[in-house]
């Protein structure tokens, strides 16, 4: 009796061992353009492995087994908030370049065929809070772009320029009004856009 209740406790420890390695063996081959489709399902299922993990009775935890898939599922629930900040739309070329530094390893985010394996690669763990503060930066960033070019934009569309002719040519030829002052506005955006 006694060996049929270990085999039980064995097989719910490796059907869960099973399904958890074959489904972030699948969730690495996402590519990266879906993964913004995916990443909720994807939390949603690493939740539902980590309780199942903790409903486990207590004598399974001393097996390596056990040890392995509680680490797998403790580091996807830390990578997976690092994988949803690096996909958002705030991340730009400039961030990611920051992040391959930091890490020391190739991400190809260019190209079509990345896939989450890339840059589960990477030592993301090791780097968390330096990461996170790329992606808080860039978000601060793309905020604040938007916000200058609506300003810039608002500014423009209501200015007003006068077009006058220039010593009886019978054409428009000369801005009128404080060129100057459309000078150092010009300017002025420009810097702020650059």
């Amino acid at each position: 009796m006694k060996t049929a209740n270990e085999i039980e406790l064995l097989d719910k420890l490796y059907s869960l061992y099973s399904k958890v390695k074959d489904t972030i063996s699948k969730w690495r081959e996402i590519p990266w353009a879906d993964v913004i489709n995916e990443i909720d399902k994807m939390v949603e299922t690493i939740d539902q492995f980590s309780r199942d993990c903790g409903k486990l009775p207590g004598s399974l935890k001393a097996w390596e087994a056990y040890r392995e898939l509680k680490q797998e599922i403790d580091d996807m629930t830390e990578i997976l908030p690092l994988v949803i900040a690096l996909a958002k739309p705030s991340i730009r070329d400039r961030h990611w370049e920051d992040v391959i530094e930091l890490v020391k390893e190739e991400i190809p985010y260019q190209s079509e065929t990345f896939t989450l394996q890339q840059l589960f690669k990477c030592p993301l763990l090791q780097f968390r809070e330096e990461i996170e503060e790329i992606t808080e930066s860039a978000d601060k960033q793309l905020k604040l772009e938007n916000t200058l070019k609506g300003e810039i934009i608002s500014h423009w569309e209501e200015a007003e320029l006068q077009i006058k002719t220039w010593k009886g040519v019978d054409a428009p030829c000369t801005l009128g009004g404080n060129i100057l002052d459309i000078q150092e506005k010009l300017e002025e955006h420009l810097n702020q856009l650059n």
